[in-house]
């Protein structure tokens, strides 16, 4: 089953070490099977990192359709991808591209792009990065099946 990615925005206040306040915007990718699913989940991952009150500002369905994840701690961000897959019309003959997007673990650009293209290898139709940027989006949440 395809993964199908929500993108979840929380607002709340955090105490700084200076004792003021300060609000706090942050995004998060979560891997669900409904708006309820998601819901729920974010509310669960938010209870182990955030403490006190927040609100879920906004919950919508992502483009994101792969995830590039790598083993290297200083890959800290979060890049989007947008890749063409160019494929020919069986009937016209005519190039035709459909777009996927990535979203890639990496501690810079560079390094994004390099994870990409090393992820691309495996494909066997042609493809191009069209755009890479950097995200807010400070963690993702992959589904994980519970076992009982």
């Amino acid at each position: 089953m395809e993964a199908i990615w929500f993108e979840v925005n929380i607002k709340y206040v955090k105490i700084g070490e200076d004792g003021k306040e300060y609000k706090k915007n942050e995004s998060y990718l979560l891997d669900a099977i409904s708006y309820t699913e998601a819901e729920s989940r974010i509310m669960t991952e938010m209870e182990e990192i955030i403490p006190g009150s927040y609100i879920i500002a906004s919950l919508k369905k992502s483009n994101i359709t792969e995830i590039v994840n790598s083993n290297d701690e200083s890959d800290d961000r979060w890049y989007k991808a947008k890749v063409a897959l160019i494929d020919a019309d069986d009937i016209s003959g005519k190039e035709k591209k459909s777009n996927v997007y990535y979203l890639i673990a990496a501690g810079s650009i560079n390094k994004a792009l390099a994870n990409l293209d090393k992820s691309l290898e495996s494909y066997v139709i042609p493809c191009e990065v069209v755009s890479l940027t950097d995200t807010q989006i400070m963690d993702i949440f992959p589904y994980e099946p519970t076992v009982l």
